[in-house]
């Protein structure tokens, strides 16, 4: 399970897979997209059942030991392999209202809470963000990194409103205000896997989102980390396996953006 070439062989079939799924959506209904409310603003659709079914069938044909955490049908044991963790659609909404955006997220990992491989794929723009721990970071099939800008005010910053976590909204609002000052372009593409994949490829310098489950950022973790950016915890003290409330940059202007941004607890 652990070894380099089942690693190899799972990220190559994560994109398969990836790409599968991808096809699927894209063939969307026009007309009458069923949807349902999973809360405030976080929506769940018939394509997101569907494509969460193809991939975990389609990765469970070849890798029955494996388990699987998918947003929808959540925790499903089936053996002591590793496990894989999916996100069928990221960007939900844009999904449902014909924006670009969506993409389909797809980690594993051997351990509890450390992905060693990540598959975001971006359906409408036909790009393949992909990593495996110690093997670095591509983009259909290139390598990529994450950019070298030093000089806060040349970046692009990503960031999204706490629309499921309201409470949060004033520290949004105070991180907005400091940001706008001192820093660059804003951005917010719906997606936060696509989000940690865009940091990767050097198109932005930060992301900064709270609330977020851990299918939604495990695939893009390990395409950010082996493309030589950095995450940390929005909150100082977060020291949980993993934290819901992320800033995550270029490494380049990390220690800049958290002194920025970073609130006590």
């Amino acid at each position: 399970m652990g070894n380099g070439d089942g690693r190899t062989q799972r990220l190559q079939a994560a994109q398969e897979v990836a790409r599968i799924a991808g096809k699927l959506l894209a063939n969307r209904p026009d007309q009458g997209l069923q949807t349902a409310t999973k809360g405030r603003n976080d929506f769940v659709t018939v394509m997101d059942v569907q494509s969460e079914k193809l991939i975990k069938e389609y990765l469970h044909q070849r890798f029955p030991e494996d388990n699987f955490l998918g947003e929808e049908m959540g925790f499903e044991k089936y053996g002591d392999g590793g496990t894989w963790i999916i996100d069928p659609i990221d960007g939900t909404t844009n999904y449902i209202h014909g924006l670009p955006g969506f993409t389909i997220s797809i980690a594993y990992e051997e351990k509890r809470w450390n992905p060693v491989i990540g598959v975001v794929y971006d359906p409408t723009g036909d790009e393949m963000f992909a990593a495996q721990e110690g093997k670095g970071s591509y983009l259909n099939g290139k390598p990529i990194s994450a950019s070298t800008v030093g000089n806060p005010h040349e970046t692009v910053i990503m960031i999204s409103p706490p629309l499921r976590k309201m409470q949060r909204m004033d520290d949004y609002m105070r991180m907005l205000e400091v940001l706008s000052k001192d820093s660059g372009e804003m951005r917010d593409y719906g997606s936060a896997a696509l989000h940690l994949s865009y940091i990767a490829a050097g198109r932005a310098e930060a992301f900064i989102e709270f609330n977020l489950g851990y299918h939604d950022i495990a695939a893009g973790v390990v395409i950010l980390a082996e493309a030589g950016g950095k995450i940390s915890p929005i909150d100082l003290g977060d020291l949980q396996d993993w934290t819901s409330n992320i800033i995550a940059t270029n490494d380049v202007l990390h220690s800049w953006f958290t002194r920025q941004i970073q609130i006590p607890r």
